[in-house]
């Protein structure tokens, strides 16, 4: 295991060329449900509300070309989950009001296939493959369902959570340690020098495990819990965390923030790339116009991508090595 603390000096070598391929802003308003790899996207019409929610009178979900796919009226959802291979979960929340839930289970064709009540709404999110849909109820613990509404297990209660690309391995965050499921049975557990975990996920493959706490960044191996290293940057303000699919990289997203008072607070973010051993081999500093603390978001696709989120734009960079 390494520990790596370094300064991320504008001289860094680099040992990777990553090149900006596409840009769009960052969706608002009826085009702001989309699918994690931008895959699908859902068109929305808002009907009557309140101060505290507003349901839609209709959603249309869009393919990447932005050719409609299906499109419902009268559900009366306020928030729309969509994975990659266009399921949908429509969520009727009413904010404050409860923080209860109901989910709607949509299939590709946008046949509903089941529902199920949820009783305070937190976290929530498909697996990449899309066949397990989890939520973290405040009332009950970590809720894993199928993708027609059938409740799996619960993995019990925890702050942040993170599932594989195929649905099988959980992590689930609590106070004092990282609990690592398969198949919803316990396999290991993952000390946290402090409970305020940032960002969580496992490698695409599920064979590592990776999280971030304000200060640290921490990679480990799933089959047997050992950590492989932690990086430490100068500055220590890291917000999200990827892996790549042939477990060659992780991207940082940190938020350069100078605290309360100074210029462009939370207006400045910086994406590294770390290699197999932990250490930096590319990175860029991002400046947006609009006020964000939980800036930037990293997320390794297929085919050597990375995509970079901001409060302002999506970026789509492709790297190889060099």
């Amino acid at each position: 295991m390494r520990t790596l603390v370094l300064s991320l000096a504008p001289m860094l070598v680099l040992a990777l060329a990553p090149t900006l391929v596409s840009e769009r802003p960052m969706g608002t308003g009826a085009w702001q449900f989309r699918s994690p790899s931008g895959s699908y996207a859902a068109k929305v019409e808002y009907s009557a509300g309140n101060t505290e929610f507003v349901p839609f009178d209709r959603f249309e979900l869009l393919d990447a070309a932005g050719k409609t796919v299906y499109g419902r009226s009268g559900s009366g959802h306020t928030v729309l989950d969509i994975s990659d291979n266009g399921l949908v979960v429509g969520v009727d929340f009413d904010g404050p009001v409860s923080g209860g839930a109901r989910l709607h289970f949509y299939d590709a064709e946008g046949k509903e296939r089941g529902t199920a009540e949820v009783g305070f709404w937190d976290r929530h999110g498909f697996s990449a493959s899309g066949n397990v849909y989890c939520v973290l109820d405040g009332k009950q613990g970590l809720r894993v369902f199928t993708s027609e509404g059938r409740e799996l297990y619960n993995a019990g209660r925890g702050n942040r959570f993170a599932v594989s690309a195929d649905g099988r391995q959980l992590a689930l965050a609590t106070d004092e340690a990282i609990r690592l499921l398969k198949d919803g049975a316990p396999v290991a557990e993952v000390p946290v020098a402090v409970p305020f975990v940032r960002g969580m996920v496992f490698s695409p493959d599920g064979e590592r495990f990776g999280y971030c706490e304000r200060r640290t960044l921490y990679l480990y191996r799933v089959r047997d819990a050992a950590l492989e290293f932690q990086f430490q940057p100068e500055d220590p303000r890291l917000q999200f965390i990827s892996l790549d699919v042939g477990n060659e990289l992780t991207a940082a997203g940190l938020d350069l923030d100078g605290g309360k008072g100074t210029p462009n607070r939370h207006r400045i973010g910086q994406v590294v790339l770390l290699d197999p051993a932990g250490a930096p081999v590319w990175q860029q500093e991002l400046t947006y116009s609009r006020w964000s603390s939980a800036m930037p978001g990293v997320r390794f696709g297929l085919g050597r991508t990375l995509t970079v989120k901001t409060a302002d734009v999506v970026r789509e960079y492709r790297y190889q090595e060099e």
